[in-house]
């Protein structure tokens, strides 16, 4: 209940509660299946814009009383702990911060609209019209995948009834590897790897596994890295020829 008597405080959650609708409003958007590069460019346009109006009514927000929170009793002449030139110059920055990130987080969106042509609920969608728009577009990016090839094993996906279950690119990925497939569909599991490794704000992501749990579990862990290996003086030593005893390798790792 302090802090809500704190003019600051108050000053920087109404600032905050102009901005967090937009940010729901433009996750919300990237949640749905169906999106392309112009969609997501016009969302995103919208989003800049919307903050960049924020930013522009900071002064009234600075000058307007119901933002400064409830007026206090004596001490009458307790000072302002910011003044509202700071406040408005913060406000400005965070407002600045968050268009800067959106436009570099969004600059490159191709791989959007690729994850799109692995999602298992669009298949039969895919198997009536192949999604050529999304897949030139992923070619475009990815320039390494054979086209013609993607297109035949991308086909033969969408009309298979044993890959519609698949919830995402990571179960697709699982049920070609578990199956030996990698081999049938060669450039179906190149552009899976790029997708199941490229952060994504999509539905698509929360299927992947989460670098936010793992970053959370890394800082929970107390026990320091040297404490881990100290008793093993030769443990990088150890995994390499681990690594390379391993069976059915394409690459030979030792000779004699």
């Amino acid at each position: 209940m302090r802090m809500l008597e704190d003019e600051v405080f108050c000053f920087i959650l109404a600032l905050f509660h102009k901005i967090m609708p937009h940010v729901d409003m433009l996750f919300n958007h990237l949640q749905k299946r169906n999106i392309d590069s112009v969609f997501i460019a016009g969302i995103t346009q919208r989003f800049t814009h919307s903050i960049q109006a924020i930013r522009d009514s900071v002064p009234s927000l600075v000058e307007d009383e119901e933002y400064r929170g409830p007026v206090q009793e004596p001490p009458l002449k307790k000072r302002r702990a910011m003044g509202e030139e700071t406040q408005q110059h913060l406000a400005i920055e965070v407002c600045d911060t968050i268009m800067s990130h959106a436009k570099e987080r969004f600059s490159f969106t191709n791989h959007l609209i690729s994850a799109t042509l692995l999602q298992g609920d669009l298949f039969p969608q895919h198997s009536r019209k192949f999604p050529d728009s999304a897949l030139g577009t992923t070619v475009d990016a990815y320039p390494m995948l054979d086209k013609a090839r993607l297109k035949t094993e991308l086909s033969l996906i969408y009309e298979n009834e044993d890959f519609q279950g698949c919830s995402g690119a990571l179960a697709l990925f699982q049920v070609v590897m578990e199956n030996n497939l990698q081999d049938t569909f060669t450039e179906t599991v190149s552009l899976l790897k790029i997708l199941i490794t490229t952060p994504m704000t999509t539905a698509e992501s929360e299927r992947c596994f989460s670098t936010l749990k793992r970053i959370q579990t890394f800082l929970r862990n107390t026990m320091a890295q040297d404490r881990l290996t100290r008793d093993i003086p030769d443990f990088n030593t150890r995994v390499i020829e681990r690594f390379a005893t391993q069976k059915d390798r394409r690459a030979k790792f030792l000779y004699k």
